[in-house]
C-alpha cells in the first residue's frame, strides 16, 4: 500500500492540473469580459507554476488570442501581463518564440486595433532583451508600422520608438541607418499627432 501512495499522489496532481487548465481554457473564452480579464491576470502565475512546456501547449494560444479581444480592458490586461511571462521565461524564449508569434499576429491582422495592441506589447517585453535584440527583432516591426495606412498605428509606432530610444541604448548605427530616416519621413505626415511624436522622437536622435 505504501508503494501505491506516491502513484496516487501523482495521479491526483495530474488530474488536478488537467481539471484546472480545462477550467481556465473555458473561462478565458467566457462571454463576460470581466471574467476573461480576471483569467488573463492569473495566467502569469500559472505560467510560473506549470513551466514553459505546459504554458505553450495549454495556455499560450488562448492567452495570445486575448490580445485580439473585442474589449479594450482585456487587451490591456494581456499586454501588461505578457511582461511577467517574458520575465518568467527569459530572453531566449521571448526572442525566439514569442516575438515571431507577435510579428505573425501583426501581419495577419486586418483590424488596426490589433496592430496597435502588438505595438504596445513591444515595450513590455523589451526588458528581457538586449539592445541588439531590440534593434534586430522589434525595430523592423516598428519601422513597418510607421508606414501603415491608419494614422493611429503610425502614431503608436512613433510613441513606441520614442520610448525605446529613451529606455534602451539602441546605438548610433541603428538610429542613423533606420530610425532617424523613418522618423524624418513622418515629420510631414498628414496627421498632426503623428508629426508631433515623430518630431519628439527625432529630437532624441541627436
Amino acid at each position: 500500500t505504501s508503494q501505491m501512495l506516491p502513484a496516487c499522489e501523482v495521479l491526483s496532481v495530474d488530474g488536478l492540473v488537467h481539471s484546472l487548465l480545462h477550467t481556465i481554457q473555458n473561462l478565458i473564452m467566457d462571454n463576460h469580459w470581466r471574467i476573461r480579464q480576471s483569467v488573463v491576470e492569473q495566467v502569469p502565475k500559472l505560467a510560473r507554476l506549470f513551466g514553459v512546456d505546459m504554458f505553450q501547449s495549454k495556455l499560450e494560444a488562448l492567452f495570445l488570442s486575448s490580445l485580439r479581444d473585442s474589449v479594450h480592458s482585456v487587451r490591456q490586461a494581456a499586454i501588461q501581463h505578457l511582461k511577467e511571462i517574458a520575465d518568467c521565461f527569459g530572453s531566449q524564449w521571448t526572442v525566439e518564440h514569442l516575438l515571431p508569434k507577435l510579428v505573425e499576429q501583426y501581419s495577419q491582422s486586418s483590424g488596426y486595433a490589433n496592430r496597435v495592441t502588438v505595438l504596445h506589447v513591444l515595450p513590455q517585453v523589451s526588458g528581457v532583451m538586449t539592445p541588439e535584440q531590440i534593434v534586430q527583432f522589434s525595430v523592423p516591426l516598428l519601422v513597418k508600422a510607421t508606414k501603415d495606412s491608419v494614422p493611429n498605428v503610425r502614431f503608436c509606432a512613433c510613441k513606441t520608438i520614442k520610448w525605446m530610444i529613451e529606455n534602451h541604448s539602441l546605438g548610433a548605427q541603428a538610429i542613423n541607418s533606420s530610425i532617424r530616416p523613418t522618423l524624418s519621413d513622418l515629420e510631414h505626415d498628414a496627421d498632426v499627432d503623428v508629426q508631433y511624436y515623430a518630431q519628439r522622437a527625432l529630437a532624441l536622435c541627436q
